[in-house]
């Protein structure tokens, strides 16, 4: 039996999942919120039934403050998909099935979106998360295109969600990948902040959700060309909020 109780089902949708603790760790991350001051706009874009919504990735684990917010304020689950790492590490993989994060396969987010559940992605995942600070609100997606392809899949509309505030916490250099192949001799992300101090600054964080994107083909489109098509307006319209949101913070609003 593994130290932590942890079954490898645990990572699928609900069955991990334990409501009063969710319940608890929920409404704890939420008062974190509001003492942080963090702002959530936009939950009324939220569309009533399915949907995946698509965020951009920064310092550890921001985005459990919009989810918190959206279950406070909509009264909706949002379940996270999780890096396929997670689940190796005991007692983290526990609470996080506990309180609605899933193994980030095609299998669970078509359970969850069938299920008409709110689902949460971070395309850009570690590598995004771990970015130095000259590429602070870049979207480092890469090749990904797995989430596109679950959304027309299940016919559930995509929503844009723009972290602002949370790229400026840590101040990271470097290539946190190469730096752990160099020590490790595989890719396992070693980030290293700027003086050698895992200094946090303050910044106010501030979650703007935008319009749902419907992830349908057009009539004269192939598959592959819809989906590279429907990244490109959901890619477009996060960094339209993130553009619109950094130029009103710096006093250049329209």
């Amino acid at each position: 039996m593994r130290i932590d109780g942890f079954k490898d089902e645990d990572a699928a949708p609900f069955v991990g999942y334990d409501a009063r603790s969710s319940d608890r760790f929920w409404a704890f991350v939420e008062t974190a919120r509001r003492r942080l001051n963090a702002e959530v706009v936009g939950i009324e874009n939220l569309p009533r039934g399915r949907g995946l919504i698509v965020m951009n990735h920064a310092f550890g684990w921001d985005a459990m403050l919009p989810m918190a917010a959206i279950r406070a304020q909509a009264g909706r689950r949002v379940w996270a998909l999780g890096e396929h790492a997670w689940w190796k590490f005991p007692f983290i993989r526990k609470l996080a099935a506990n309180v609605g994060t899933v193994d980030g396969t095609p299998e669970n987010v078509d359970q969850l979106l069938s299920a008409n559940e709110l689902v949460l992605v971070l395309p850009g995942g570690l590598r995004e998360s771990m970015k130095p600070r000259e590429l602070r609100y870049r979207l480092i997606w890469g090749k990904r295109y797995g989430f596109v392809r679950a959304a027309m899949r299940n016919r559930a509309p995509l929503v844009p969600l723009a972290a602002i505030g949370s790229d400026e916490v840590f101040d990271l250099v470097g290539d946190p990948f190469a730096r752990g192949r160099r020590l490790f001799g595989f890719d396992f992300p070693v980030p290293r902040p700027a003086w050698g101090l895992p200094i946090v600054h303050r910044s106010h964080l501030r979650y703007v959700i935008g319009e749902p994107i419907a992830a349908e083909r057009l009539p004269a489109e192939d598959e592959d060309a819809a989906v590279r098509r429907i990244r490109r307006e959901v890619r477009g319209a996060i960094e339209e909020i993130l553009d619109d949101e950094l130029a009103a913070r710096a006093g250049f609003g329209a």
